[in-house]
């Protein structure tokens, strides 16, 4: 797994922090000592709303795990996390239909919360000759954008403990039989984890932190289910990430303009054509890239998501006629697409985005 160093714009929203500081004290840990090493105050965290500097909160994580001496803190803390921490993010999340739409829908928007991991929300594979309705499991995957450093196992486990967290929230009792694979050494204590994960299979010193869901579990329905709430809070969602968009690094913003630049009917640009009208060499845009933490692969599925649910929510177009549009190999494979984003088939996505705006 190749992971970069921790640059300067590795961010982490301020309610973690502030969450952490509140569980330190709680422990009895002493708050001042925390945010002393991290050079930062409580006055000045508890009202902060810019993102904080990931090498920040690994001061503020380390003198946390000293004073505390809880080794699995970060699991207490993504257990103490109300999804209304999560922002808007959380209440789509809450709002969602199902398991499965709620996955997707905070797969698709962690980024808000923090620059340090990317969530995949994966669909399996159907059986050979199997169509798009054939149902199938899925895993929710988390890669690690950077080097975390000292402050990996906290962060790994702070996801474990979220992510539990949000299915109990959104489904109000565990599904059993979850299978869970954890990117860390079995430690010598297994309480902590058994504690927060229950009766679930854990595979520890695993490639990647991984839940696999089965397609009975993910069909669960969520408890506080609403359309209406969903559709306004990935409104809220999606204009963020256009904002955030906007502080894309230099060339990720280049190679998504020049996809952008499409006609209706045409194929997207191949890496050689966006590398060519960018002046530079295949090899070089893609290191680039790298260097701003995107890849091509991943600016050219945020394009495409972002136009196939304009293309679902204003048009009348036959899904088929999208997913050729916006070059999938079939409808098959574009509805497949279209459940790991949203949770949802490109039918379902259009009768909920046109009836909310009717």
């Amino acid at each position: 797994m190749h992971v970069s160093p921790a640059p300067s714009d590795a961010l982490v929203h301020p309610t973690y922090a502030r969450l952490l500081c509140v569980l330190v004290r709680s422990l009895g840990g002493d708050l001042d000592a925390v945010l002393d090493q991290a050079g930062l105050s409580w006055e000045q965290l508890s009202t902060r709303e810019q993102m904080l500097d990931y090498r920040v909160v690994q001061a503020l994580v380390s003198t946390a795990l000293q004073v505390s001496q809880q080794p699995n803190l970060g699991l207490a803390l993504g257990q103490m996390a109300q999804l209304s921490a999560h922002g808007a993010m959380g209440y789509a999340v809450v709002a969602s239909r199902d398991l499965a739409q709620a996955l997707a829908t905070a797969c698709r928007y962690a980024s808000l919360r923090n620059s340090l991991l990317r969530f995949d929300f994966e669909l399996h594979e159907p059986p050979l000759g199997e169509g798009a309705n054939y149902e199938v499991g899925a895993t929710l995957r988390v890669h690690e954008r950077l080097d975390l450093g000292a402050a990996r196992g906290f962060v790994l486990d702070m996801a474990l403990g979220t992510a539990l967290r949000l299915i109990d929230s959104v489904v109000g009792l565990r599904p059993s039989g979850l299978r869970v694979d954890v990117p860390l050494p079995a430690p010598v204590q297994l309480t902590p984890y058994l504690q927060v994960c229950g009766d679930a299979q854990l595979q520890f010193s695993a490639s990647h932190l991984a839940l696999h869901f089965s397609p009975a579990q993910l069909r669960l329905p969520c408890l506080t289910a609403d359309a209406k709430v969903f559709e306004q809070a990935s409104q809220d969602c999606e204009q963020a990430l256009r904002l955030a968009g906007q502080h894309l690094g230099h060339w990720s913003q280049r190679v998504q303009a020049q996809m952008r630049l499409r006609r209706e009917g045409e194929h997207f640009q191949t890496l050689d054509e966006v590398a060519k009208a960018c002046h530079v060499s295949a090899r070089t845009l893609i290191r680039r890239l790298r260097s701003e933490g995107q890849s091509f692969q991943a600016l050219l599925d945020a394009v495409r998501q972002e136009q196939a649910l304009w293309q679902l929510r204003n048009t009348a177009h036959p899904i088929e006629a999208i997913a050729a549009q916006l070059g999938f190999e079939d409808a098959s494979n574009f509805a497949r697409t279209v459940r790991r984003w949203y949770g949802l088939t490109p039918s379902a996505l259009r009768a909920q985005l046109q009836g909310d705006s009717a």
